[in-house]
């Protein structure tokens, strides 16, 4: 295995301080500013989070501006109760609050190198708010009841298999000082029998808290009193208030705004204007509690969420130890208890917690900020003699980088990361009473096929479906490959899927994306070799012996590929290459072969290490032995499989006892219907949670995962906004007149109709305006052309309505009027071309057949008159409405078609001499819906007055609601608000 540098972010400024020391426990009292961490370790050093949003690392070494901080905390753990906490997980913010996210309980698993190995079983988020942070202190000071939240804590959690002798954290937690049986053996026949034999991980599948845990709150209070642990930071009313991001739902706040300015246009209110405001006025206060009590139900389930993944995901961390890196990649200098904080050192490739640590980084919190690894870590100890003995540890580290659940995550990512990719290392210990110890360790990785593959969770045996095409997706299975061979060196690709059916859909795709990356020169072949083993035929009735044949034939591969020893200074053998095993899932099929490679590669570490008597009978020369590690790597797969299925792995009696039998098929068979069952109903959400942890999506995409009950790829808003780039530029060029400038150009939605507010459907349109007219086009994405537009000159245009445009009512973010805004376009009838279907090529001829607006549709849907609904001769007006996109915006204005500049720092699209080029406008992208509204419309103002058009200026921009949070409320049909609150009801 080659040696590699991590990808690692350590924080520079820190590092520079000559104190720096990993804090371990430490205890949090309450100020009057905010939550005081004191380390137990090194009381000087202390952590203040102000609940005014300031992060202070305060020491005794720091200056005098913040000894006065130092004191405040010192002086709160001496005036008020203190609590425990094992770790300071992540700070994050959600709508309401920010929060800390803190350990409060967790368990030793194990000694590696004499520091101890941890498991998270607890942990709690306090918010960062002076009213609701106390109520949630003081609710950690009192003991737990039996609450739901609280049972379903520690499902995950299997005994320890092993603890180091005595260590200083039983004195201050009896919970971090359990201990396991240490395996004992005689010398004459290395026996290696537990007191307590090391059992399997329990499952709690079926039991009543971990089957409603994916119910909405209110339906849980059915089975249960009380809410789980998080609901206790609910804070008091009026809290909404502070964020002021949803208190204005509907005409109030920015829509007042409007009229006023809308009034101080014409002069005086309309009496349109003035019934508006009193009508609503009522209607609104009780939209703004909705909207509040929807916003607060959304993020204590966001809370829930956040809180089971901590708690039951199976957690790893240790104060010493790196568990991020492998022993090879530490080196010989590395094997020693680090000696500075874990986040200077650590792979952010396997920490857990690294997005939600960054806000300590910055504020040099590094001895704070302690990594997290999602995986499994199992130690046992097997004696030799009275004073020698050797210990085996089992490490999987999961891939933060396309990490997730099983339908929700397949195949790689445009980075070339895959699902569910695990690195495990086996660790062989031997410490004799007159020698130094020697180290062995055997790494093996997991990962889901690398290409764009995707499996719909729809029955027990859903079709996966490759998708892109093949170029891309051997570039990207090229992309994986070599990322891999440059840090473990030559690859064994152990594919065990089925070679008929549906799986051989992906495992021929496969086969055939890697021969054509060593055909291509993409990677070299002397790095690669592919091995295609049909686990199900090969095992079929039972005979599961025959993978003992697979690791037969793999021994040239073993032997040249060899591990990691070594001993003191001295490396005496490296690793030179990995086995990456992948089955559909990389759980059961590929947790068994896993298991049988390293069984091998132990006993001839053995052997190799002088303990072993008997090479030639393996392990099942010490039956003792061979259960404990059958168990060890059981123990594994059942901890990999929970994360990623929601279940324990199947197989599992084979991998612990050696043996099938009809006890196991029937586990299976519970298990898969288990594992639908939690796709269907939880992994949705689950998914959108453990996103928003890694940084690849915000709030606003977990709370709409409620309401669409759907998760989205984290790389879906770099390809949605290079697909809607690429719809700007094709509908400019399809519709716009030659010699029309486009000045700016961005993405709507529209009913591509006259004389309505209802949108068909929200598929994307895109809005130009050129110096001469207004463009609205349908875009299709599957075609990839313009399928209709509407054209509007400058001329003839009588007005725009910029104003609130409320068409989803089920989510407090679809309720915000600066979140949800639109244009109207008032124009005399038979002035707005329309032009649909193979007319569009024609078009830019000047051949523009005006077509007859369209009837008025139901007065539900029309918009209620006001100054521009009229012409000055007296003729209604007709209008066509567009919504602005509320996220993945793309704006996008002319430039020279020779210029290479950026316009606001992004890149210029040039187009051929003689044609306009189009660059993005980054710095507008990111302003609010209603901003860019209101810079269209002011935009067309402009050039309109510039081409001496400027009759009915002072009237032109109008700014009222075009559809308020009331009328969209009213517009919702009952059966619509039946299945609303049926849906909010079950899920939020």
């Amino acid at each position: 295995m080659a040696d590699h540098k991590p990808d690692t972010a350590p924080n520079k400024s820190a590092v520079k301080r000559q104190t720096l020391v990993q804090v371990a426990r430490s205890r949090l009292s309450l100020s009057d500013t905010g939550y005081c961490l004191r380390s137990i370790d090194h009381p000087n050093k202390a952590l203040l989070l102000a609940f005014d949003g300031r992060i202070n690392v305060l020491d005794n070494a720091e200056s005098d501006a913040r000894k006065e901080d130092l004191e405040t905390c010192v002086s709160s753990h001496e005036d008020a109760h203190s609590i425990l906490v094992h770790a300071v997980v992540g700070i994050f913010a959600l709508e309401r609050h920010k929060y800390v996210l803190v350990a409060t309980n967790s368990h030793c698993r194990g000694t590696i190198r004499g520091s101890d190995i941890y498991e998270i079983s607890a942990v709690r988020a306090l918010p960062l708010d002076k009213d609701s942070g106390k109520a949630a202190f003081h609710s950690l000071l009192r003991p737990p009841g039996p609450t739901l939240g609280n049972k379903g804590r520690s499902t995950l959690s299997s005994p320890a298999l092993t603890r180091s002798s005595t260590g200083s954290d039983a004195a201050h937690e009896p919970a971090m000082a359990e201990s396991a049986p240490v395996a004992k053996a005689k010398s004459s026949s290395m026996t290696a029998q537990t007191t307590e034999e090391i059992q399997p991980v329990s499952e709690s599948i079926g039991s009543a808290d971990m089957r409603l845990k994916w119910l909405s709150p209110q339906i849980t209070k059915l089975f249960s009193q009380e809410r789980g642990a998080s609901t206790d930071m609910t804070s008091s009313s009026g809290a909404l208030s502070q964020t002021g991001n949803f208190a204005n739902d509907g005409p109030t706040g920015s829509d007042s705004k409007k009229r006023q300015a809308d009034t101080s246009s014409t002069g005086s209110s309309t009496p349109t204007a003035i019934a508006y405001g009193l009508s609503e006025a009522p209607a609104l206060l009780t939209e703004t509690s909705r909207t509040s009590a929807s916003l607060e139900r959304m993020e204590m389930r966001t809370l829930d969420e956040i809180t089971r993944v901590f708690s039951t995901s199976g957690l790893f961390f240790s104060y010493e130890y790196d568990l991020t890196r492998s022993l090879q990649v530490k080196g010989a200098h590395g094997l020693d208890s680090e000696r500075e904080p874990l986040a200077n050192v650590a792979d952010s490739n396997y920490w857990f917690n690294h997005n939600i640590q960054l806000p300590l980084l910055a504020q040099n919190g590094a001895e704070w900020a302690l990594p997290l690894i999602q995986g499994c870590v199992q130690v046992a100890y097997c004696q030799i003699t009275d004073n020698d003995f050797f210990q085996i540890c089992l490490l999987s580290r999961r891939s933060c980088k396309r990490i997730g659940l099983r339908y929700e995550r397949r195949g790689a990512d445009s980075s070339g990361h895959v699902a569910n990719f695990v690195e495990t290392e086996q660790i062989l210990v031997l410490e004799a009473s007159d020698l130094p110890p020697h180290y062995a360790s055997f790494v093996q990785t997991r990962g889901s096929m690398p290409f764009f593959w995707k499996q719909p969770a729809s029955g027990l045996q859903p079709l996966p479906v490759v998708t892109n095409t093949s170029s891309e997706n051997v570039a990207i299975c090229a992309k994986h490959l070599q990322r891999e061979s440059s840090r473990f060196g030559r690859l064994v690709l152990l594919n065990l899927v089925e070679h008929k059916g549906r799986e051989a859909i992906v495992g021929s795709a496969y086969a055939n994306f890697v021969g054509q990356c060593v055909s291509d020169e993409l990677i070299d072949a002397h790095l690669i070799r592919y091995v295609p083993w049909d686990f199900h035929h090969e095992t079929r009735g039972m005979r599961y012996d025959n993978v003992k044949q697979l690791v037969m034939q793999l021994q040239r591969e073993t032997a040249d590929m060899g591990y990691f020893w070594h001993s003191g200074e001295d490396v005496f053998t490296r690793q030179q290459g990995v086995f990456r095993v992948n089955c559909m899932d990389c759980l059961d099929r590929t947790n068994v072969v896993q298991s049988s490679l390293a069984g091998f590669v132990l006993n001839e570490q053995l052997v190799r290490l002088g303990v072993h008597a008997a090479p030639e009978q393996g392990l099942a020369a010490y039956p003792g032995l061979e259960t404990t590690l059958n168990n060890l790597w059981a123990n594994n797969g059942d901890y990999i499989s929970r994360q990623y299925a929601g279940t324990l792995a199947m197989k599992g009696d084979f991998t612990r006892t050696g043996r099938r039998n009809i006890g196991g098929v029937v586990n299976d068979a519970t298990y898969s219907l288990a594992r639908l069952w939690i796709g269907t109903f939880r992994d949705y959400f689950s998914q959108s949670v453990l996103d928003f942890v890694m940084g690849s999506n915000n709030v606003s995409d977990v709370f709409r995962a409620l309401v669409d009950l759907r998760s989205r790829e984290p790389d879906h808003v770099l390809q949605m906004v290079q697909m809607r780039q690429g719809a700007v530029e094709t509908s400019v060029a399809m519709a716009v007149n030659d010699g029309e400038l486009v000045q700016l150009a961005c993405i709507v939605h529209s009913p591509m109709a006259h004389n309505t507010t209802k949108l068909r459907d929200i598929a994307d349109s895109v809005l130009a305006v050129t110096d001469v007219a207004v463009y609205i086009c349908r875009y299709d994405y599957q075609l990839e052309k313009v399928s209709e537009f509407l054209r509007i000159e400058l001329s003839l245009l009588a007005g725009v309505r910029c104003g609130a445009y409320i068409t989803d009512t089920r989510t407090p973010q679809g309720l915000d009027p600066t979140r949800n805004h639109g244009l109207v376009l008032f124009f005399p009838a038979n002035s707005c071309d329309q032009i649909s279907g193979s007319r569009i090529s024609t078009s830019k001829a000047g051949i523009i057949e005006q077509q007859a607006s369209l009837p008025i549709p139901e007065t539900s849907h029309a918009l209620a008159p006001d100054i521009l609904s009229t012409g000055d001769d007296g003729v209604v007006n007709h209008f066509v409405a567009c919504k602005m996109a509320t996220e993945m915006q793309v704006v996008m204005q002319v430039v020279p078609a020779t210029s290479e500049a950026n316009v606001d720092g992004s890149a210029s699209l040039l187009g051929r001499p003689g044609q306009q080029g189009l660059a993005r406008l980054g710095s507008l992208e990111k302003q609010s819906p209603d901003l860019i509204a209101e810079c269209l419309s002011s935009t067309m103002l402009s050039f309109r007055n510039a081409a001496g058009f400027t009759a009915g200026t002072n009237n032109f921009i109008i700014e009222a609601p075009i559809i308020s949070a009331a009328t969209a409320k009213q517009n919702t049909s009952f059966v619509d608000k039946v299945a609303n609150k049926l849906h909010n009801a079950l899920w939020i």
